[in-house]
């Protein structure tokens, strides 16, 4: 096992060589990592996720060495990996697309890297027989077939398989269940996790679905534009977002974004929307936090998660929730007895996702609804940092 650190890594991709000023040609390249900085821990699983483009399979080909850092370094347990080639690093990959070789049957694409080390055949025979073992019930009736005739879930559990064979010091996967159906995806993520559970190997697991990356995952990083824009549990980067990406992007439906601003009025602090009648008392405890930001007579952002957002029960007050009536636009329901609820209310659109409570309101029904101001987020309009979260 190897802990990992990046330290300041830039990567760009050149469009082409042109005969131009070295300033000009970095102006005009693609940056695909951003100074980047990373820790992970010895035996740590983390997950990357970000859009598509992001970033994050040049992360992993730089990390595995596929890919050279232009600026910056790489360290595996403190030793500087930044110019070593990838069969020194000692990594195992699993790819989105599995790179088995066609021409061989399971068994020789696990055997192959031994092979052309010159291992001798018993020590061969004993690595693939503890590789079958970890792989469970089925996987040694695959080793004689040749990639053509598997299936997608099978050529994967081979690409784990040469994977594991290599007793890695580190694991990097890049969307390896991308190309699984629904339910052959929840078995082999299920298959992963123990095996990461038995091996405990320092992983990197590149993915685009968030619930994989909260099943497998220790702590999950969040990229944009080449960037790593937060890195911390999935509780730590969901209640407690840095910035309105991370809020916007973690969850699903996303967060609803309102542009508001805040005031003073007698020495008390509203959230108001100065088109409409909009007018939110905020929490006490959040009024020295908002004066140290110098956001008092600013505009804001105002996050809420559709899941804090309920029809209108008796009791609520509107000191303590944000109470408003809103049309129902439209109405999504889903297999565990919820429904997505699009509303507008004023010009402002939202998402609200509600549990059955005897009944879903119809489309173009007007409800009233409620949400505990509390669970809010504020971020800096300008800079759309967190301020409140």
């Amino acid at each position: 096992m190897s802990s990992i650190r990046l330290e300041g890594v830039v990567k760009r991709y050149y469009k082409e060589k042109l005969f131009i000023s070295e300033k000009n040609r970095k102006a005009s390249a693609i940056l695909a990592l951003d100074h980047v900085y990373l820790d992970i821990k010895e035996g740590e699983t983390l997950g990357v996720i970000g859009p598509t483009g992001c970033g994050k399979t040049t992360l992993l080909k730089v990390i595995a060495g596929l890919e050279r850092a232009e600026e910056g370094k790489v360290f595996f347990d403190e030793k500087d990996v930044t110019r070593l080639k990838p069969r020194e690093r000692n990594i195992g990959m699993v790819f989105q697309t599995y790179a088995l070789y066609p021409h061989m049957i399971a068994r020789e694409n696990l055997a192959f890297p031994f092979r052309i080390r010159r291992w001798p055949e018993p020590m061969i025979d004993e690595r693939i027989e503890f590789t079958a073992q970890t792989l469970g019930v089925g996987f040694r009736e695959l080793l004689g077939r040749m990639p053509r005739t598997l299936s997608q879930g099978q050529k994967q559990r081979v690409a784990l398989g040469r994977c594991i064979i290599r007793n890695p010091s580190v694991f990097l996967l890049d969307e390896p269940l991308s190309s699984l159906d629904a339910k052959l995806r929840i078995k082999t993520r299920t298959e992963i996790k123990k095996i990461l559970r038995k091996f405990s190997i320092t992983t990197v697991y590149v993915t685009h679905d968030q619930s994989e990356a909260v099943a497998l995952a220790d702590r999950i990083a969040v990229m944009r534009e080449g960037r790593i824009e937060q890195v911390g549990t999935f509780e730590e980067i969901y209640n407690h977002p840095a910035n309105v990406f991370v809020a916007g992007f973690v969850g699903n439906p996303s967060m609803n974004f309102l542009h508001f601003g805040l005031v003073e009025e007698a020495g008390k602090f509203f959230i108001v929307d100065p088109l409409s009648y909009i007018k939110i008392p905020v929490p006490s405890e959040w009024e020295e936090k908002l004066k140290e930001k110098d956001l008092v007579g600013k505009d804001i952002i105002f996050g809420m998660r559709p899941e804090d957002i309920k029809v209108r029960e008796r009791g609520e007050s509107p000191g303590d929730y944000f109470i408003f009536k809103a049309r129902v636009e439209d109405r999504e329901l889903t297999v565990d007895n919820k429904a997505h609820l699009f509303l507008k209310f004023d010009y402002n659109r939202l998402i609200a996702t509600v549990e059955d409570c005897g009944f879903f309101p119809e489309v173009g029904e007007e409800v009233e609804f409620s949400f505990p101001v509390r669970k809010g987020k504020i971020f800096n309009r300008e800079t759309e940092l967190a301020v409140i979260s």
